[in-house]
């Protein structure tokens, strides 16, 4: 199972305690994402913290608690504040990057930042790099009245990723005055990703991709999440996402105590609104309203967003009526037209430093205000209930 970690207080001192109890995690995320940005983008670690220092000015403007908390994670776990910035807002600096991009440098990157102390994994091979890997990650299904056994609200998703990022996983509980308690499953370094609060919202997170992504510096989708973590209602949790153009693709599913679900796709053209129907909900890797899909990025051969999308819907209608923690677990270890399916094992056709897996599993009993949480590809691993 992950880290639980609980941090308490104003912003810096939750902070540094954060960082204080993950500096291992810390070190692990540094390490992955040092690795992707020289593969991806031919960018060694010092430039990258140079461009995650340009969303200073931008963070100190609409989360300037949460920047000092990044402050503070920092000193915590005994990093610069850039590279604690750069982890948030790396699907930003990530954005528009192509599909299986190897970027020609990447080889002396990686040695400049080994050279410089940075920390770093073993390496992906160079010379053999396989069939380019999938344009996306993750899939959710999400389920409330009718749909549901005993009025209950579920929000539940697979988290697909490098696998090896699964050392870097820890589950947050954070305590912050003037908002409601948190308990967020993140990246450590990160201020939040799929998680819920003391008053009943809950949020989910599904990649996407546009054709406008990474032209501007825009609202980094984990700060996002973390500040719609920190909201009284669903309400002012779909507002935020009005508060600034997106500079990346991606979908946030919420959902509420009271029954409230909806799916926002979120690109730099703008946010698309997705109601439940008849209290049901699913998404993957592409927009299903007609605007946000007129201008994104069409899917490679290799994705599998359309397959699992559509096999996570035709499970919760098959369920309707009587969806639970059950039915819930079974659609994400589902394994129907595998390796092309919900839960995703590493496929060895493809390139390693674009093999995704099933990080985890995640499914939220909402009004229960617990997480349950397997820790490893859905169907290897017990999924274990975690209390807000």
């Amino acid at each position: 199972m992950f880290p639980v970690i609980t941090v308490a207080g104003e912003p810096f001192e939750r902070g540094r305690q954060y960082g204080a109890a993950t500096a291992r995690q810390v070190r692990h995320s540094i390490a992955s994402y040092a690795r992707l940005f020289a593969y991806r983008r031919g960018l060694d670690w010092a430039a990258v913290q140079r461009e995650a220092l340009a969303y200073e000015p931008l963070l100190a403007e609409i989360a300037p608690d949460l920047l000092n908390e990044m402050y503070g994670i920092a000193e915590g776990a005994g990093y610069t504040p850039a590279e604690i910035i750069a982890l948030n807002v790396r699907t930003e600096l990530l954005a528009g990057v192509g599909v299986g991009v190897h970027h020609p440098e990447a080889a002396v990157v990686l040695a400049r930042n080994r050279a410089a102390g940075v920390p770093f994994h073993a390496e992906l091979p160079l010379n053999d790099y396989g069939m380019a890997g999938e344009d996306g990650e993750c899939t959710t299904a999400a389920a409330a009245p009718p749909a549901t056994a005993n009025g209950r609200v579920w929000l539940a998703q697979t988290w697909d990723w490098q696998g090896d990022q699964r050392a870097a996983c820890v589950l947050l509980r954070i305590e912050t005055p003037g908002h409601p308690p948190i308990l967020t499953l993140t990246e450590a370094g990160m201020v939040a990703k799929i998680g819920l609060n003391g008053s009943g919202v809950a949020v989910g997170l599904n990649l996407l991709r546009s054709r406008a992504d990474g032209q501007h510096r825009g609202m980094p989708v984990h700060v996002l999440l973390r500040l719609m973590l920190q909201s009284t209602s669903v309400a002012a949790a779909r507002r935020l996402a009005e508060l600034l153009p997106a500079g990346g693709s991606s979908c946030i599913t919420l959902a509420g105590a009271a029954g409230e679900l909806l799916a926002l796709e979120i690109t730099p053209g703008g946010v698309a609104e997705l109601p439940a129907r008849e209290g049901l909900l699913a998404h993957a890797n592409h927009c299903l309203d007609a605007n946000a899909a007129a201008g994104e990025c069409a899917l490679e051969p290799t994705s599998t967003s359309r397959e699992r999308y559509g096999r996570a819907w035709d499970l919760l209608q098959v369920a309707a009526g009587q969806i639970d923690l059950v039915v819930l677990q079974n659609i994400l270890r589902d394994h129907e037209g595998a390796p092309r399916c919900i839960c995703r094992h590493p496929d060895p056709r493809i390139a390693a430093v674009d093999r995704n897996e099933s990080v985890c599993g995640v499914i939220i009993d909402v009004q229960a205000a617990t997480m349950h949480v397997a820790a490893n590809v859905p169907c290897l691993a017990t999924f274990v209930p975690v209390q807000l």
